[in-house]
């Protein structure tokens, strides 16, 4: 596989409020790949769903190193990220104390001059292009869902007339095939990404984060820590996990 080589940097917080963190991210620069998964709020063992994601994507995914003509495809991504689900369905049957748990992930794989990518649930990537920061993915919440049948304008809209924000639609562990959204984006140079749970995307506003790339000038790791400090900064309710990639060009 034509692996492009990327340059990240991570962070995992358990927050100001969680007695655990319940995040889990993997960077694998030697293959172009960032896993990160949120173990559901409100359902057991989480930390075990988030660690059982990364790790099972993982390994579906590694095996196709080995090809070194292989593209990557959605069906690849989609089938990788079923394949943890299975695993976490797995785990549950055999380990009655873990019934119920349940993650959201989000995952790119950058290939040639393209991402691939993947997510399920309110985990999110974004791209970080020419000083405007965009979100790629889109969540799997009820909020969203709602804006999206037309009955708010826009999800602060939905929020201010009560409807909850942490109401997933989407996860692994819920049901026995999970509909897992795909994409893939030719990357331009400059570009960066940044991955992460929605202890950040929460805690801090996408024009904030913009803010913060674009005083950073470029060094990731400036950016990435000043993402974390940000969300601790404004409550850190949640677990806080990013991870913010600079492809090689």
């Amino acid at each position: 596989m034509n692996v492009m080589p990327i340059n990240a940097v991570a962070y995992s917080d358990k927050g100001r409020v969680r007695e655990i963190n319940e995040d889990n991210v993997a960077v694998l620069e030697e293959h172009g790949l960032v896993i990160l998964a949120d173990g559901m709020g409100g359902y057991n063992a989480g930390e075990v769903a988030s660690q059982l994601a990364v790790e099972s994507i993982t390994a579906s995914l590694l095996p196709h190193y080995t090809e070194s003509e292989l593209i990557p495809s959605d069906q690849m991504i989609s089938a990788a990220v079923n394949a943890a689900n299975e695993a976490i369905l797995s785990m549950m049957m055999a380990t009655p104390e873990y019934d119920g748990m349940a993650t959201t992930a989000v995952m790119g794989l950058f290939h040639g001059d393209k991402i691939y990518y993947g997510h399920v649930g309110d985990s999110r990537l974004y791209r970080l292009r020419n000083g405007r920061l965009e979100q790629l993915t889109k969540d799997h919440s009820m909020v969203q869902a709602l804006v999206d049948e037309g009955m708010f304008v826009s999800i602060q809209e939905a929020l201010d007339a009560g409807v909850k924000g942490n109401i997933l639609i989407r996860g692994l562990g819920i049901n026995e095939v999970v509909e897992v959204d795909v994409g893939a984006s030719e990357i331009a140079s400059g570009d960066i990404y940044l991955f992460c749970s929605d202890g950040l995307s929460n805690m801090v506003s996408d024009q904030v984060m913009q803010k913060i790339f674009i005083e950073s000038k470029g060094e990731i790791g400036l950016a990435a820590k000043q993402l974390l400090d940000k969300a601790l900064d404004n409550g850190g309710l949640d677990n806080v996990t990013l991870a913010v990639v600079c492809p090689q060009l």
